[in-house]
């Protein structure tokens, strides 16, 4: 009879779980993509898998564990074209050993919600592009302010005893919420000024260089750029030659990401972290190493922005105080965010 009640459950269980969760959709987009590189996309991203133990009062192992997957739907769409792919995307072997479920994809046909979608994520890219473009172009002929008296993008002569001012606005548009702030309420700002109501041009819910969702019909489609590398971001240039071309990597560029979110109607700001360069070196690097030796006019700029700390040598040497290499770190609410070498 428990062997009986245990089969039921199991069989219970299964059931629900085959059932495609048709509420949440994968959308993947392309550029000229064929059918063989969507079959191969879809199928290289398959179902969650759920294992359970055979008998409820024993502890799961590999000999006694049956896995299910619950069907997904990915839909691969032609960012560029019309021709667009939709997929089901399944394992054979239900209620085996997780060894022994094989993904497969079967090609389906997409439904008006499908279509719907698409079409919303074209249309909001569209608009999405070209208004980071028109804001990119207002940015560089009236520059954001790091402070009431100094413009970004705005540089004076080097002296002998002084830094050029462009790195201390740097480092401030990085490590200060100013900037940040200010570019969020221009954006905004322009955003009313020229849709009035935005919510009609940016169709999504969510929609960044991160990825998009986007929700029809009770339907969330979800989705990233990974396969046509779509970045929406606003530069804002710390060089002495301002006019250097926007595609150069500078020694200070800041780039700070775009996203709209619906549910506030409105846009954020965040640093990039990968494509913001400081003394050339990327914030990422700067942050998640302690291996960065950096230019002496960063070293003040820092110091004249954040509290920190430096930590004695690891080791000893025979070559002095003054030759060792010594850890000083960097502080925002106490918490430590980078770490730069310094001489001790």
């Amino acid at each position: 009879m428990k062997c009986l009640i245990t089969f039921v459950a199991l069989l219970l269980m299964f059931a629900n779980i085959a059932e495609a969760n048709d509420n949440n959709v994968t959308l993947f987009m392309c550029e000229g993509c064929n059918y063989d590189e969507a079959y191969q996309l879809a199928k290289d991203n398959p179902p969650l898998t759920q294992c359970y133990s055979s008998d409820p009062n024993e502890i799961i192992t590999i000999d006694n564990q049956v896995c299910y997957t619950t069907p997904k739907k990915v839909i691969v769409a032609d960012l560029l074209g019309k021709e667009h792919f939709a997929f089901m995307v399944r394992h054979h072997n239900q209620g085996s050993s997780k060894l022994y479920l094989n993904k497969y994809a079967e090609s389906i046909s997409l439904n008006t919600n499908d279509k719907t979608a698409i079409l919303r994520l074209k249309t909001t890219f569209k608009n999405f592009s070209t208004f980071l473009k028109e804001m990119q172009t207002e940015i560089s002929a009236s520059p954001l302010k790091v402070s009431q008296y100094t413009s970004l993008n705005m540089t004076s002569p080097n002296t002998a005893d002084s830094c050029p001012p462009h790195i201390t606005d740097a480092v401030k548009a990085v490590l200060e919420g100013r900037t940040a702030s200010q570019l969020q309420n221009r954006l905004n700002n322009k955003a009313k000024t020229d849709f009035k109501y935005p919510e009609r041009f940016f169709l999504a819910k969510e929609f960044s260089s991160e990825g998009f969702s986007i929700g029809v019909g009770g339907i969330l489609y979800q989705g990233t750029w990974e396969k046509v590398s779509k970045n929406f971001n606003t530069h804002v240039r710390f060089t002495q030659n301002q006019e250097a071309p926007l595609s150069g990597t500078s020694q200070y560029d800041v780039v700070f990401s775009v996203k709209w979110i619906k549910e506030f109607g409105a846009l954020s700001v965040s640093v990039n972290p990968y494509l913001t360069y400081l003394d050339g070196i990327t914030l990422n690097q700067l942050k998640t190493t302690s291996i960065n030796t950096v230019d002496q006019c960063l070293q003040d700029a820092l110091d004249q922005t954040l509290p920190s700390n430096t930590s004695p040598p690891s080791s000893g040497g025979g070559d002095g105080w003054d030759n060792q290499v010594c850890e000083k770190h960097y502080y925002i609410n106490e918490v430590k965010i980078l770490t730069i070498k310094v001489s001790c």
